[in-house]
C-alpha cells in the first residue's frame, strides 16, 4: 500500500472514530444526550429559587446557589448536596450572562439520578453534587 493511500485509509478510520464518540442524542436516555438549551436567568434578590422537595429526573428547575460562603453545599429537593465533579464543555444554558447580583447565582438544577443533581449557569461548566452525609458547615 502506498503512503497515500495508508494516509487516507489512517484518516478516514480517525474521522469515523471521532464521528462515533461525539454524536448527540436529544433522548436523555441515549448515550451521548447533550442535554437541553437553557435560557440565561436573572437573578431576583427577593425571590430565591430552590426548585421542588420532589424533582422529577431529567427535568431542569430554576435553581439559585447563595455563593456567600461558596458553592460546594447546596439544598434540593429536601436534601442536602455537596459538589462532587465539574464538567466543562458543551454549555446548557445559553444567552448573555447576567450582571451579578450580590451572593445569587441563578441557573437550573436537574436531577440526573436518585444520588446525583447537576447546576447549570450561563457561562459555567455544569457542576455535579452528590448527597451530603451531613448538613454543612456553618461559614465565617
Amino acid at each position: 500500500m502506498n503512503t497515500s493511500r495508508q494516509a487516507a485509509v489512517l484518516l478516514l478510520s480517525a474521522g469515523l472514530l471521532l464521528s462515533g464518540c461525539s454524536s448527540s442524542s436529544g433522548d436523555p436516555g441515549d448515550e451521548g444526550y447533550a442535554g437541553p438549551t437553557l435560557p440565561a436567568r436573572t437573578a431576583t434578590t427577593d425571590k430565591w429559587q430552590k426548585g421542588p422537595q420532589k424533582p422529577e429526573q431529567h427535568r431542569p428547575y430554576p435553581y439559585d446557589i447563595d455563593t456567600h460562603c461558596g458553592i460546594k453545599w447546596v439544598e434540593f429537593g429536601g436534601r442536602w448536596w455537596v459538589l462532587d465533579s465539574v464538567f466543562p464543555g458543551v454549555e446548557q444554558v445559553k444567552g448573555e450572562p447576567p450582571s451579578p447580583q450580590g451572593r445569587m447565582l441563578a441557573g437550573y438544577m436537574t436531577l440526573i439520578g436518585p444520588d446525583t443533581a447537576d447546576f447549570d449557569a450561563v457561562g459555567m461548566p455544569t457542576m455535579q453534587f452528590v448527597p451530603a452525609d451531613d448538613r454543612p458547615p456553618g461559614c465565617a
